[in-house]
């Protein structure tokens, strides 16, 4: 059965080059193909953009959203604090400036003073505090976690707020105040028991956009909303945004003219993208994603518990191996952060690189070992981890695939339902602190041995801290991170927009490289 599994690997490797080959011998290229400059003259204020992704969305309180995933949809809608840039950085949103106190007990944010809820309630100061009071403390808030850190909320006057900190912690709000932890509702909503904000959000937002029509788990549709603040977004009619789970399917609605924007990251779908990209049939998009294809391993489970048997699986997988199942569009990445990344680890050399006789052995050495690789049938974790089933086999390892439905992967592995998981969702936030408390001690709880990187997580969190003089430390945390084998990095992957000639800045979506999208700056072209 392993040998039939190989087979259809090295099929599929084979078939996915030669697709690249052909693309590469036609008559057209990239710069051929691409789109017109863009504009501003040549926007079509009247025009409705036709969106899809593969992500769900169940409901539309932000408070409540179960998956990072969702953030694309909710942006529309509501504003945040801070934003995210397309390359990473943090920049004003609602929020105008912040600071931390010298000595890092506050941290004191300036806010826009000509804002108003689509309901008409005025944003300020008091409108922050409702929000990350309710964030705190809503029953079934899934930021809470984010917010942890802030102890109370002062309103200093209509335009500044002071956010009190736990000692030594809150460095990465900032960042984290970008994401739904950051987004605005309207007081007058969250003071009304009738609201439905999961379902009819109506006019509590302050975003570009207000929902016209929500279908959950199915469609989205957002018009726009009058007299936005920011003349950079907002600069559609509308967007219908459709969920389509078959990466194929979305590749083929680009191509049909059925759909104007979707992304794929797929072996298959990338390299067809990119075909039809050099024939003119599409735009092609490629962005690196700041996300590892890798595994996670429970180390308190099972034969996991054994160091040995967490250093021979990391031994056993060839990042190559799996690299070729994308056509080199999965660039080996042997560590946390983004090399080059203030975070990253300098000049770092990975301890368990390729090595199947070394994996062999230590098995051996273990006794033994049996160990059920999970899933998300479908995606684009589902080659890998028949990589991974069949690396592990080699070494002399039980290995045994368990597939499971997308919706169910990450949330029961990290309920404890699954000893190892591979997936492509570990992505580092742009701040490490959240890094840490997301994958290591928080969220995931992949750190096996707390008291390893605990006290180095306090002292890397102090916002009295400098960044170079928080760097070192989250080296150490990475290191050993990667050392106790709770975490296996593969390959980083290409996630690709693909588009019609019509639709404008596409090379200014942020969160693309997270595999989700911010399509507030989004446009389409006349004609």
């Amino acid at each position: 059965m392993i040998v039939s599994r190989k087979a259809r690997r090295r099929g599929l490797a084979l078939a996915v080059v030669a697709v690249f080959a052909l693309a590469g011998c036609t008559g057209g290229n990239a710069a051929s193909t691409a789109p017109p400059p863009n504009s501003e003259a040549d926007i079509d204020p009247d025009a409705i953009l036709r969106f899809s992704s593969a992500a769900p969305l169940p409901l539309l309180d932000p408070v409540l959203q179960p998956s990072y995933g969702l953030q694309g949809y909710l942006a529309l809608v509501y504003d945040r604090l801070t934003m995210i840039d397309k390359d990473n950085r943090v920049i004003p949103g609602l929020a105008t400036e912040w600071k931390f106190a010298p000595d890092g007990t506050h941290l004191e944010v300036k806010l826009r003073s000509d804002v108003k809820f689509h309901d008409g309630t005025v944003f300020d100061a008091a409108a922050v505090k409702a929000n990350i009071d309710r964030g705190k403390n809503f029953p079934g808030s899934t930021v809470k976690a984010a917010l942890a850190d802030i102890t109370a909320v002062e309103v200093v006057d209509p335009t500044t707020v002071r956010l009190a900190l736990a000692k030594g912690t809150g460095v990465q709000l900032p960042s984290s105040l970008a994401t739904n932890a950051g987004m605005m509702v309207s007081p007058k909503a969250i003071g009304d028991p009738a609201s439905d904000l999961s379902s009819k959000p109506g006019n509590a937002g302050s975003g570009p956009y207000v929902v016209s029509e929500f279908v959950p788990q199915e469609k989205l549709v957002v018009k726009k909303a009058p007299g936005y603040w920011d003349p950079k977004a907002g600069r559609l009619a509308g967007i219908q945004l459709e969920r389509v789970p078959e990466a194929s399917t979305r590749l083929k609605g680009v191509q049909t003219g059925q759909t104007d924007l979707s992304y794929v990251s797929s072996a298959n779908d990338l390299a067809q993208a990119k075909q039809l990209s050099e024939t003119g049939q599409l735009n092609f998009l490629p962005v690196t994603y700041r996300n590892v294809i890798g595994v996670y391993l429970r180390a308190g489970r099972g034969d996991l518990v054994k160091p040995e048997v967490r250093q021979a699986i990391a031994h056993a997988i060839d990042p190559e191996a799996v690299n070729a199942l994308f056509s080199g569009m999965c660039a080996p990445h042997r560590q946390l952060h983004p090399d080059g990344e203030w975070p990253a680890i300098k000049n770092y050399k990975y301890p368990y690189g390729f090595d199947a006789a070394k994996a062999k052995s230590l098995v051996t050495a273990a006794g033994g070992a049996k160990v059920d690789i999970t899933f998300a049938a479908g995606t684009n974790a589902e080659q890998p981890a028949n990589v991974v089933q069949g690396a592990l086999a080699a070494a002399g390892i039980d290995a045994n695939l368990n597939p499971v439905p997308n919706s169910e992967s990450e949330a029961r592995f990290i309920a404890g339902d699954f000893e190892l998981l591979v997936a492509s969702s570990m992505s580092p936030k742009i701040d490490p602190a959240d890094t840490v408390n997301t994958f290591l001690l928080g969220t995931y709880k992949l750190a096996a041995k707390p008291a390893l990187v605990q006290d180095l997580a306090a002292e890397a969190g102090d916002p009295a801290l400098s960044q170079e003089q928080r760097a070192p430390l989250y080296e150490r945390i990475w290191a050993t991170t990667l050392e106790e084998a709770w975490y296996v990095p593969i390959c980083r992957l290409t996630n690709a927009a693909i588009s019609n000639n019509k639709v404008m800045f596409v090379d200014d979506v942020p969160w693309a490289d997270i595999g989700i999208w911010d399509l507030r700056n989004v446009a389409m072209r006349k004609g």
